[in-house]
């Protein structure tokens, strides 16, 4: 594995492959922590992950970092900066995962909205099955040109999106059961 100087290492989580991750979603688990210990405004989340981003990118030894030793920093920096109730209430999670729907369109071909459903429900399977409790599923726009062969945004293009987005969340309310699951569309 080549290690790119000023970039985050990776995130291995249980037996998943690699996987990269942003800052936004560190800030909102601090933030999640914060409000389980009792401080709804707390606003130094932000502050806690730049600092810890900025460690990770620029002085942590190696190209890939557990999601437990990743907590283990942010909760040390908490405990540090005396917010020892809010370390004990952060809770390890893995990150968004991303689902490409401008990739599952060009997979399924122009036309063929039926195959986009079932590539689109075979992935978030594969997504739930990760681990994952949030799913980001990215390029709507992209990916509903692409299937109804429209270069401009059209009345059929808004049917399509407006059926995709029902078609989340009927499949979130069907997946939820057993565990908390967010899909998030954009």
């Amino acid at each position: 594995m080549v290690c790119l100087q000023d970039q985050l290492p990776l995130l291995k989580f249980g037996n998943q492959e690699a996987v990269t991750y942003e800052a936004r979603w560190l800030s909102d688990e601090i933030t999640k922590a914060a409000r389980k210990a009792g401080h709804p405004e707390w606003f130094f989340a932000g502050d806690i992950t730049r600092a810890v981003i900025e460690y990770l990118r620029h002085r942590f030894p190696r190209n890939t970092i557990t999601i437990e030793e990743l907590y283990g920093k942010i909760e040390r920096v908490l405990e540090f900066l005396g917010c020892d109730d809010i370390a004990r209430t952060l809770e390890i999670a893995p990150p968004p995962v991303r689902i490409s729907l401008s990739d599952i369109a060009v997979d399924a071909g122009s036309g063929y909205e039926l195959e986009f459903f079932r590539l689109l429900r075979e992935r978030l399977a594969e997504s739930e099955g990760s681990g994952a409790t949030q799913i980001l599923c990215d390029g709507l726009r992209s990916a509903v040109k692409q299937i109804c062969s429209a270069c401009r945004w059209n009345g059929e293009c808004e049917r399509l999106a407006a059926e995709i987005g029902e078609f989340l969340t009927r499949e979130l309310v069907r997946r939820r059961v057993g565990g908390e699951l967010g899909i998030i569309l954009r």
